[in-house]
Parts: C-alpha cells; structure tokens; sequence
C-alpha cells in the first residue's frame, strides 16, 4: 500500500514538476530542502560526518551552512530527476558540458571498455546523461530501492535520459558484457561495503569500499575515468572526466586492487573538498570503519586526567578483545580553561536546557572559555567524550551533544542531570543512583595493572640502580578544599620513615604531586636529597617524570600514601602492595568522601589507615608480613558496562 500510494505521488509532482520553468522547479526544490534540513532526522548524522572531515578547518556555523546547502542540493537532484521525461536534446546542450571529453574518446578507442566511476556527488543522476551528449552506449548500476513501483519507476526515468539500467541480480553478467563490447558503465564508488570490504583512507578514516569495479577492469581490461558532475549554478552543470586511474592490467592482485581504490577516493575528496556542499553526506559512509576516536577533557587536575585516561585505555583494551587493532581506538585531550567562575556556572545551565538545535551552534561555549580552549574544543572530533568531575560534565554534554557521540562522566555530574551521559563511572563513596546508565566502583578509575606495573618499573631501573631488598614507595600528595597540609605532620612522617629506612634497611623512592605546597617540597629536598636510602626524590612541580607513581608501585614492597588524594589512594590499592594511608588535617568537622573511601577500602582489606606515630611499626609489620595483599580491581565491572556504547 505505502508503495503504490508512493508511486501515484511520485507520478503526480513529476507531472506538474515537467509543466514547470526549470528555474522555478529548482526553487521549489531548494525549498523543500530547506525543510528537510529543518526536519530530517539525518541532519544530525550529516552534521557529525562533516564535522569528522573539516573540524580543524571550519567553525560549526560555517559546517552547519554547508549542510544546508547540502539539503537545498539534495531537493535540486530529485526536482531534476523528476524532471528527466522533459528532458530532451535541446535541455542537454543548454545546461549540460563536459570537461574532458577526449579523455573518454581515448579510453574507449583501447576497445576494452570504458568504467565511469562516480559518487553522489552534484547531481550523479545527471551523470546518466553522457551517453546522451555523446551519442555512445551508456549503462548504470542500479542499486536496489526497498518499494518495487517506486524502483521501477525510477529506473524508468534514468532510461528516459538515454542510460540503460543494470538491475540487482543480473550485474555482474551484464557488466562483463557490456564491458567486452565496448560501451561504457557508470558506477558509483562511495558506498559502505561492510566489514568485508576494501579499506583505503578517505577523510583520514579507514572506509570501507567495494571493490568490484576494479575487479571488473582486471578482467576486462577496461579503462576507468573518475567522472564529477558539478552543480555550477541552478540548472547548470558541468561533467569533469579526469585522467583514467593507473592499473598495471597485468597485475591482478590485491594490492593493486587498493592502489587503485585508493586513487579514486584520493581524487573523489579532492572535489568534495573543494564542493563540500555537493556529496551526500547523510549516508553512512563511515558505517563500517574500526577507528574510534576518543576526546578527554582536562580540567587541569592530574587526578581527574589519569581517571579519565584509564577510562579510554580501557576502552583500547575493550576494543581490542573484539579483535579490533590498538591504533584503531585513539584518544586525545583538550585542556579546558573557563574564562572566570560565573561563566563556569552559566554553562552548567547551558548543557542542561541543551537540544539537537545546539548543533552548529556553540556560542555559548565561546562566552564561557578562554579563546585557546575554545579553538581547541570546536575542532575536535569525536565518537566518544570523556571528563571527569562536575566542572566538566556540561561542556561534555555540549560537545556529546556536538558531535551526535556517546559520552562518559566519571564521578557524579553535580548539576547535570546523569541520563544526559551514556555512561557515569562513580565510586561508591560518591553515593551513586541506580540507574542502567551507572556503573558503581569502589575505588577510582586507574590506570595501574600488573603489566603497566612492570613496564614502569623497568624503565626506571634503567635510570637509576636499586640494590636488591624491600623498598618503600612513599607517594605524597597536597592541598586541597578539605585538607591542609602542614609542614610539623610532614616532618613527622618523613621522620619515622627514615628512622625505619636506616633500622631495615629500606630503599626509600619518594614523588610528590602539583598540588605539594612549596613548603613541603623543600622540606623534603631538605630532609631527603642527601639522605643515603633515599634512591628517587620526584618534585613534581619541577621536574616531573612520566609513568614514576606506577614505577614506584611495582618496584616497591610497601607503600604509604598521603589520603586526601582519591586517585593516588586508588592508584596504591590497584597495585597489589601493602598500602598504608596516613591522613592529613581536615579543613572542616563534616565526614568527607576521601575517608568514606578509606573506610571502605580499608575494610575490604585493599589498604591500611595508620596514624603518623605508627608510620614505623605498621611498615615495619607490612615488610615483616608474607601474606599476599589483595588487589583492588574495578577494570572488570567497567569493562563489562563499556559494551552497551562501545
């Protein structure tokens, strides 16, 4: 029923359509793809394939104009096409040229054929009409619609204009032979094919495209000119036939069969490039491609940044066990900064009242950030957004919202709602709903697994020399809302890790964290840099070193750990150590999260609180102990909630 009643409709506009100027017909056209750009639920998969090709080149006002442009084209070619029964001689030469027509002449005077191999791009129905110009044999290859009157009926236009139709089911047989009697075959080259199909970099993505084209020319030696019909202006439209792709005929394997492809979609974005307005960006060309890209944004905070980085190699690894390759899923980072708090305020409310009519918007994001960041937040990409901590979770609800991705928060969102994220990762001291879009933790998210553990570790053997016997890896962090940290506390604890060094023997490797007050820093140099079991003294605020916390961990026998540090307490725990935690003074009388956290994470066993004045008896009794420590690991429950938008 829906076909028939399609196909009266269709019949209906054509006829009124060919009793129409050309001109007011292509209005009419534009018109309705105005509407559609307006109403199609597409718009938003278009906006993201043109955002994954230009964003580092376009701003999002100037990628939504052109797909405006590609809609009010779109409503062009199907007034065009429903115009074809009009279409006469006299129409042909007035609108229709041809750049490069002794190039077609040339590849059919070698009598094997000649393959037209074209995209949607301008008006690719138009490109049925060269056989008509040049009074040559032309057939296309149709592809299948779902309706069969409306197939048929379509069909039946393109054969009006002078092109004969290879149907699905009878093409591989039909294009052999027209191929072997010298006519000339038009095929459209921009297609998914699947996971099965070729893969050739196109817009710097792997895609999936078909091949049998190519395997058609190996076997009949035809010769294959990329053609691009342009829209110049209105009804006008020019053919540009390029130099035919180079084959080696004589080479019939696989990788000239991908040379070849490659070429094409080399010499097809080129035009798109240069026409972005005229392909048909609303199909799924990217349908198949492995690669996934990751954007995590930074709020400056190193723990908030490693949450976020475990997150994403978890992704990697996720990815990885379903047989895709590590460089398939890539991750990048945008360091954000607000340009002042009522701002940072304002676009919480901004995210919350967000809507699919933001796409291409993005002013409100401008207002709220420094200028760096806002270049750097317009131009990413993304399928995936990650952030941890609720100064960020709006801007990654805008950028989500942006770039029509699925989207990770890691702690709770504060003021954004939590069904605004496709996943929330949020510990249980946080006091997360339930909710299917939540996955509780009991630690933070880290990226500490025994390989990483022992990658780091070697790695700083070769830089520094370690004896063999136990050490202690004594991690200090700092300041932050709810805890200070006093120079008299340090001084203690630095004491009586001396004292159990010289008493036990211990290697002591030491790092700091950006947030270790001045003070502490040169109590440490003060205390430690000459002292003879102190093997590593990281001041982080002055030269950091890469992978030294992990390092620490897998070459250490113990470790202690300021507690005000949520990640660097999760971090020790994951590492399968004895930890100690020693806590600092508290800013307020209220419980915090941070002691929620060590209160349970002490209770399951994954670490020990100790009070200062026990420092010594507690590393001593942990040296002493050979019971294995447990591991905290929430890799497991993580990786299992990713499969649901990954």
């Amino acid at each position: 029923m829906i076909d028939y009643l399609g196909y009266i409709t269709v019949k209906f506009c054509s006829f009124i359509l060919c009793l129409l100027p050309v001109r007011l017909s292509l209005f009419i056209g534009r018109s309705l793809g105005s509407a559609m750009f307006m109403l199609n639920k597409r718009r938003a998969k278009a906006y993201k394939n043109l955002k994954a090709a230009f964003s580092r080149e376009k701003s999002p006002a100037e990628i939504r104009r052109i797909l405006k442009n590609v809609y009010q084209n779109l409503g062009q070619v199907l007034v065009e096409t429903l115009r074809f029964p009009v279409v006469d001689r006299q129409y042909i030469n007035k609108f229709i040229a041809i750049k490069g027509f002794e190039k077609i002449k040339a590849a059919r005077s070698q009598g094997k054929g000649v393959l037209i191999l074209t995209g949607h791009f301008g008006n690719w129905e138009l490109s049925g009409l060269i056989g008509s110009i040049l009074d040559l044999p032309l057939s296309v290859l149709a592809r299948e619609q779902k309706h069969s009157r409306l197939n048929e009926l379509l069909n039946s236009y393109r054969e009006m204009a002078g092109a004969k139709v290879i149907k699905k089911g009878m093409s591989t047989r039909m294009l052999i032979r027209a191929l072997r009697s010298n006519e000339i075959v038009g095929i459209l080259m921009d297609q998914d094919a699947g996971k099965l199909g070729t893969f050739v970099d196109f817009f710097g993505r792997p895609t999936s495209t078909h091949s049998g084209a190519f395997i058609f020319a190996q076997k009949t030696g035809a010769r294959m000119l990329p053609v691009f019909m342009v829209r110049e202006k209105g009804p006008y439209h020019t053919a540009h036939v390029l130099d035919p792709i180079g084959m080696n005929y004589e080479n019939n394997s696989k990788e000239e069969i991908v040379r070849g492809i490659q070429e094409f979609s080399k010499r097809l974005e080129a035009y798109i490039r240069k026409f972005p307005s005229q392909w048909l960006w609303l199909h799924k060309r990217w349908k198949s491609t492995p690669r996934r890209s990751i954007v995590i944004l930074n709020d400056g905070r190193t723990g908030h940044l490693n949450q976020s980085i475990a997150a994403a190699e978890m992704i990697q690894r996720f990815r990885q066990a379903r047989g895709y390759a590590k460089e398939d899923t890539v991750y990048s980072v945008i360091d954000i900064r607000y340009r002042n708090l009522p701002l940072k305020v304002l676009i919480k409310a901004c995210a919350a009242f967000s809507s699919s009519s933001c796409q291409g918007c993005m002013r409100c994001v401008k207002f709220a950030l420094d200028n760096k960041s806002y270049r750097a937040f317009i131009s990413a990409y993304a399928d995936i957004v990650i952030s941890c901590g609720d100064s960020l979770a709006a801007l990654n609800v805008l950028l989500a919202r942006e770039l029509s991705a699925k989207n990770i928060t890691i702690m709770k969102p504060g003021f954004v709602a939590l069904d605004k994220f496709s996943l929330a990762i949020v510990p249980r001291h946080d006091n997360p709903p339930k909710a299917k879009n939540v996955v509780i933790t009991t630690g933070a998210p880290n990226r500490i697994t025994p390989e990483i553990l022992e990658g780091e570790a070697f790695k700083l053997l070769s830089l520094i020399d370690l004896k063999k016997g136990p050490r202690l890896g004594l991690i200090i962090g700092g300041e932050n809302p709810n805890y200070i940290m006093r120079p008299g506390l340090m001084k203690q604890v630095i004491s009586k890790v001396k004292e159990i060094s010289l008493n036990a023997g211990l290697e002591i490797l030491v790092t700091t964290s950006r947030r270790t007050p001045k003070a502490i820093e040169s109590l440490l140099k003060e205390e430690l840099a000459g002292f003879p079991n102190c093997r590593l003294l990281v001041i982080a605020n002055e030269k950091n070193m890469e992978g030294v916390i992990p390092a620490i961990l897998g070459l250490s026998a113990v470790i202690l750990v300021s507690g005000e540090s949520i990640s660097m307490v999760s971090e020790a725990a994951s590492s399968g150590r004895p930890v100690l935690v020693f806590p600092l003074e508290k800013r307020g009388r209220s419980r915090t999260r941070h002691e929620r956290l060590i209160g349970e994470l002490a209770k399951a066993g994954f670490i020990k609180a100790v009070r200062p004045d026990k420092i010594g008896d507690e590393i001593n009794s942990a040296i002493k102990s050979r019971e294995a420590s447990k591991r905290l690991d929430d890799h497991e429950v993580i990786h299992n909630a990713l499969g649901a938008i990954v």
